[in-house]
């Protein structure tokens, strides 16, 4: 069988530095003393092979086969979860212009083709690389274009990030426009801070693969345009929550996202805790301004001291961890309690984002379970349907609910008393290249109340 590595942009940005040393934010990725049974660098990178690899059964999002279908003869493991795959030649993934889709799981437990993903096309004389073999414009005769097309680039979660139209065209020009277009998941697409300058910056909260394109046209009357891919992805673990009746108009309910840890010893006949207890990740005690020193979220993971990790996250979080000095382990990023539609500004505290929970290094081998509750309806009546997105060192490992997914309705009072959605259960490890893989085991039971729910899927 090939060995193989599902990348990351940021690894694959890191190709000569060795598949083990390109996971940014992941403890040992450093280590300087060589491992004697790791395998080469150059085995650490996907390429064609005689097979589809599907892993623990459920693929890997890329046509290892290279025959055009993308885990074609691995089970998935839920009807309509959702994960990133990419059709074309594995090696071309993120390369040039290239970019990831969205698998769908059917209801015949089989995967769907590989849809919205931006495989190679034929080269032409833009300055980008059109056919994704890491050089530009090749091979075209008399080809002398005026621009310099972005190759797929990448960005953090929670972060500014910078677009420069002088680093795609040098000259002058009498007008300008960025756009940026929204993944499917992002239901919320922020703007660019000034879509008519020629240098501006974009904030991106959400993980998922965004396009931006700069139009302009030059002093000459010549009207001119770039399109590439900004892949936003975070390290470790991240779980993403947004809902259907979030925000003004929709019914501005309170749903709220919950991790909650292994806090019990395999074999042990000791239930384990409830949610809403110090196990678990939550709005009063995983915000950084809900951390004290007496209510803490004790997991004994250890901080990131790397603080562009958290210094952005929104509504006063960012401030906070920068005053603690590190960024906490677990921690909430983002709480939306209410909200406005019209604010496009994702930095307002109106702005309606998604709830996030991360883990920069997560414990290995240990499960985590996710939950989401409907805290409070705001007085509207009626239902919600949130939807949870996974990512594993960057990568989209499943998406849950949506509108074939559960209907949560609020109880009597708040919090515990109502609906609770237990999503999934993930446990994480460290694949052979270095690389944090994660297998996710279903649950989509609806309960009510705070109760822990069944034993875990993992002993």
């Amino acid at each position: 069988m090939t060995l193989y590595c599902r990348a990351s942009l940021i690894a694959l940005l890191a190709t000569a530095l060795g598949c083990a040393t390109a996971q940014r934010g992941q403890p040992g990725a450093g280590d300087a003393t060589p491992d004697a049974t790791a395998p080469d660098a150059s085995d650490c990178f996907p390429s064609c092979g005689d097979e589809e690899l599907c892993g623990d059964g459920d693929g890997d999002g890329l046509d290892n086969d290279c025959d055009g279908q993308v885990d074609e003869s691995c089970m998935c493991p839920a009807m309509d979860v959702r994960r990133s795959c990419f059709s074309g030649t594995p090696s071309q993934r993120n390369v040039g212009t290239c970019s990831d889709g969205i698998l769908r799981c059917t209801e015949f437990r089989i995967w769907s083709e590989c849809m919205g993903d931006q495989g190679p096309v034929e080269e032409v004389c833009d300055g980008a690389d059109n056919d994704c073999d890491g050089t530009t414009d090749e091979s075209l005769s008399g080809c002398d274009t005026p621009l310099s097309c972005p190759a797929t680039q990448g960005a953090a979660p929670l972060s500014e990030y910078t677009l420069n139209g002088r680093t795609i065209y040098e000259g002058p020009t009498q007008s300008r426009q960025w756009t940026v277009f929204c993944p499917p998941s992002v239901p919320s697409c922020p703007v660019a801070r000034d879509p008519n300058a020629e240098s501006t910056s974009v904030y991106f909260l959400q993980s998922g693969s965004y396009r931006v394109r700069y139009s302009f046209t030059t002093m000459d009357g010549e009207e001119l345009s770039c399109e590439w891919v900004i892949v936003v992805e975070g390290a470790g673990l991240r779980v993403e929550m947004q809902w259907d009746t979030q925000g003004a108009g929709a019914g501005d309910t309170d749903v709220d996202l919950h991790l909650h840890r292994r806090s019990t010893e395999p074999g042990s006949d000791e239930p384990e805790t409830d949610f809403f207890t110090d196990d678990d990740c939550y709005f009063a005690n995983c915000k950084a301004t809900s951390y004290t020193a007496d209510l803490r979220v004790g997991w004994g993971i250890g901080d990131t001291d790397d603080l562009d990790a958290c210094r952005q996250a929104p509504h006063g979080q960012g401030e906070e961890w920068v005053s603690r000095g590190s960024c906490y382990n677990p921690r909430l990023d983002v709480d939306v309690v209410s909200c406005e539609p019209s604010v496009t500004e994702p930095t307002n505290p109106s702005f309606c984002s998604a709830e996030n929970i991360n883990i920069d290094n997560p414990p290995l081998g240990s499960p985590v379970r996710i939950m989401v509750n409907y805290f409070s309806d705001h007085g509207y009546e009626g239902e919600t349907k949130p939807t949870v997105s996974i990512f594993c060192g960057g990568e989209l490992r499943g998406r849950f609910g949506g509108d074939d997914g559960p209907t949560l309705t609020n109880g009597a009072g708040t919090g515990r008393e109502n609906d609770s959605w237990l999503v999934a259960d993930v446990i994480l490890t460290r694949g052979e290249c270095g690389e944090i893989q994660c297998e996710i085991a279903p649950l989509n039971i609806v309960q009510t109340g705070a109760s822990f729910g069944p034993e875990w899927s993992f002993d």
